[in-house]
């Protein structure tokens, strides 16, 4: 960890980062910090007040208590996707006004089967600078999770209308998320967004989504150098220009140089994601605690390689302690969101609950005798004992094939994948959510303004 940080440090010093917005190369430029063109320098004064600040300790609480993780595990659905999987065609599609109400609904009657998640992606048949808006429209009255906002990617003209959207909702959003764009750049689009938020936010939270020998080395302790130095030197220029708290993390991801893309859900990704954790740990003088949940696949459909790859990642995650799952139901990273392939991830999740709940092996000399003789007399399918425990005992699939070659084949033999679209259609009539009429009409009006704002609606 320290030579890490050596490194970045050396990074930082010799690189500087690149900030694509005259205020805030003048506010750093003011505070004392070394600018030359376009890149600012802080000095190694500065960075190690920084890193100070960031390890301030904390009072303990009962998240830091050692405590036996409850073994329910909980997924979350991404809010990013641009494309649908179309359960009746096998088709992907661009998310639609229609169909994002449709996957809405349906993420939403999930909410049963432990899945957090509202609006998942992007409507396309709206101008771009309404669709956030209108995918928090739709969230908000599909879903009992939608009052959420997706502050950190809406145009910088749309934040005050998603904004009076949140307080209507009665949860104004008080945090505001800038990405760098690495390698060391921070663009002006992030400052204008900023900008248009500053007064409303009380806090300001920096992080960067390298690729090792993409945009940053390829070897892993250089990369999460080059991660640290993004992190802490735009903290200390955000940090100068907003006059605000910040806070800051870094995350290196895997790359394959032959396709050209992040390769999120190979088997570097989990070890990628657990030496950032760590690092963003010893910086912030915490535990890493368990690994952060992922359920990430480069597949296009569902398929053999997405149910691989998400369940290799969550196998390891959770017996290593997670318990929380984000990517539920996305393909190709988090472009295309599939309500299949949430149900298959569900049957993946329940699957790996039971592995990581174990078995219990204790065993009552006598008991055990009585129950060998009873079921020795009149079998032990019949037994009280069978029908009170196996439930407890037993992971019984929802969608998963267990039947015997004959008892599948009388069933028509179903595949895997017609049964998870039954139940999607299934649940798509179970859906029952509805937002107060008066707080639906207060949203409809704030949208319509920012139609005839931002689109001459």
């Amino acid at each position: 960890m320290e030579r890490i940080h050596e490194a970045a440090v050396r990074i930082l010093l010799e690189q500087g980062i690149r900030v694509h917005y005259d205020p805030a190369r003048e506010a750093a430029g003011r505070a004392g910090i070394r600018v030359d063109g376009q890149r600012v320098f802080p000095d190694r004064v500065r960075i190690d007040e920084l890193v100070q600040q960031t390890r301030s300790p904390r009072s303990p609480d009962d998240s830091d208590a050692a405590h036996e993780p409850d073994p329910a595990i909980w997924l979350s659905v991404p809010m990013y996707c641009e494309f649908a999987h179309d359960v009746e065609t096998d088709s992907v599609v661009p998310f639609t006004t229609d169909s994002l109400i449709e996957a809405t609904k349906f993420v939403d009657t999930m909410d049963g089967y432990r899945v957090i998640g509202s609006g998942p992606g992007i409507p396309h048949d709206v101008p771009p600078e309404l669709q956030r808006l209108k995918q928090y429209l739709i969230s908000a009255q599909y879903s009992r999770h939608g009052w959420r906002p997706n502050v950190e990617e809406s145009s910088a003209r749309a934040f005050p209308y998603l904004f009076e959207m949140a307080e209507a909702l009665g949860h104004p959003p008080r945090h505001h998320i800038i990405y760098i764009v690495s390698p060391l750049s921070l663009s002006g689009h992030s400052f204008e967004a900023l900008n248009a938020v500053r007064d409303k936010i009380e806090t300001i939270y920096v992080s960067d989504m390298i690729s090792a020998g993409g945009t940053a080395p390829v070897r892993l302790g250089d990369a999460l150098a080059m991660g640290a130095a993004e992190g802490m030197g735009a903290a200390i220029v955000v940090a100068e220009y907003a006059r605000l708290s910040v806070s800051w993390s870094l995350r290196v991801c895997p790359f394959d140089p032959r396709r050209m893309a992040l390769s999120l859900g190979s088997p570097e990704e989990f070890h990628f994601q657990r030496a950032s954790d760590e690092l963003n740990a010893w910086y912030h003088g915490y535990d890493p605690g368990p690994p952060n949940g992922m359920l990430h696949t480069q597949a296009k459909l569902p398929d053999a390689q997405a149910a691989a790859e998400k369940m290799s990642q969550m196998t390891l995650a959770a017996t290593c302690g997670a318990r929380h799952f984000s990517g539920a139901g996305a393909l190709s990273l988090d472009e295309v969101f599939s309500a299949e392939q949430l149900v298959v991830d569900c049957e993946l999740r329940d699957h790996v609950e039971r592995l990581v709940r174990g078995v219990d092996p204790n065993c009552d000399p006598e008991a055990a005798a009585s129950e060998v003789a009873e079921g020795m007399a009149g079998g032990f399918l019949g037994l009280d004992s069978t029908a009170r425990l196996y439930r407890d005992i037993y992971w019984l699939p929802r969608i998963f094939e267990r039947r015997s070659f004959n008892g599948w084949h009388e069933a028509g033999m179903p595949r895997v994948h017609d049964t998870a679209r039954e139940f999607v259609r299934e649940q798509l009539v179970k859906h029952d959510f509805r937002l107060p009429d008066d707080v639906s009409r207060e949203l409809n009006a704030i949208y319509a303004r920012a139609e005839r704002a931002l689109a001459g609606g």
